[in-house]
């Protein structure tokens, strides 16, 4: 039998407050290493909240919190030295050049020219900004500013990678690129990021769900597309808009949209009348040409937690 992979991250009742607002308000996790986890969730859930409680920088309450094994509720200098944090905001020396930064990074963890050199080539060579070592950090596009953000993350070496909306912003190119670089390091460390890309989401080892300060759910994007509860069909015609509008009406229908000639109809497995019976419906309503049930997505896994949330809330 295999052994258990070790835990990097556990919080429980892990608490965080702006005055009187609680942006964290009791969070439990356990996240082992080394794996991809994407922490997801509507605007002001707390992602960045939380993540940039995992790397030291915001003070917190909680019975248990540690990362990498240290506590978070007390001195976080030593937990600094091991981990790689890439904000939302660009933030590294916008004066000095692509090199010059990782320099500075180098010599804050003690790395030599040697090991500087070792380290950084290799990823700047990914990351396409070797030709361009020498231009100013400002001087770059967005794309490669964020990549160069990742290559100075990387370049100590560490055992913990924190992400906040890595890919935002940038073109479609750049954002394969640095999809590219985590996905190489999925096996040797832990890279936790925040994202809103429903592919990216997706391409996660894990996923943890928040939302108001809370998490709402926790597995693999699969676990969580099997928890929801949601059977998906799609309804082919020339109006998708009014397919999807008629189709809002039926008792048994929970979300409907319209995108190009399909309207998505999500229909709760508490409800449903069986798909022999939804298919047959929804090929009777006006317009519609064909009808399909599919296997459900990431969208309609978001849009079911945050139905589920919102009605808990409301109770």
């Amino acid at each position: 039998m295999s052994a258990r992979p070790p835990i990097a991250i556990r919080c429980r009742g892990l608490v965080k407050k702006f005055g009187r607002r609680r942006a964290l308000a009791g969070i439990d996790l356990d996240v082992a290493t080394p794996q991809i986890v994407g922490i997801i969730g509507p605007d002001g859930a707390g992602k960045t909240t939380l993540l940039r409680a995992l790397v030291g920088l915001l003070e917190v309450e909680a019975a248990e919190a540690t990362v990498l094994g240290y506590d978070l509720r007390g001195d976080v200098g030593a937990l600094k030295e091991h981990v790689g944090y890439v904000p939302q905001a660009f933030s590294l020396h916008r004066d000095l050049s692509v090199m010059e930064n990782l320099r500075f990074t180098a010599r804050l963890h003690r790395l030599t020219d040697d090991e500087l050199r070792a380290r950084a080539m290799p990823i700047l060579e990914r990351t396409g900004l070797a030709p361009f070592v020498d231009r100013p950090a400002g001087a770059l596009s967005g794309g490669m500013k964020q990549k160069l953000a990742i290559a100075n993350a990387l370049v100590p070496g560490p055992s913990l990678i924190v992400l906040d909306e890595p890919t935002a912003g940038v073109d479609v190119v750049a954002r394969g690129e640095i999809l590219a670089i985590l996905d190489g390091r999925r096996h040797d460390t832990l890279v936790v990021l925040s994202t809103s890309y429903l592919d990216e989401m997706t391409a996660c080892d894990r996923l943890v769900y928040l939302d108001d300060g809370r998490v709402v759910a926790t597995g693999t994007p699969d676990e969580l597309r099997a928890g929801v509860g949601v059977e998906l069909y799609r309804a082919w015609g020339d109006d998708p808009h009014e397919i999807a509008r008629v189709a809002r009406a039926l008792p048994w229908v929970a979300e409907t949209h319209a995108s190009g000639e399909v309207a998505r109809i999500e229909v709760p497995t508490a409800t449903t009348p069986g798909a022999a019976t939804v298919r047959r419906t929804l090929a009777t309503l006006p317009g519609v040409r064909l009808v399909d049930q599919v296997a459900v997505d990431m969208e309609a896994t978001l849009l079911a937690l945050a139905r589920t949330t919102a009605a808990g809330a409301a109770a």
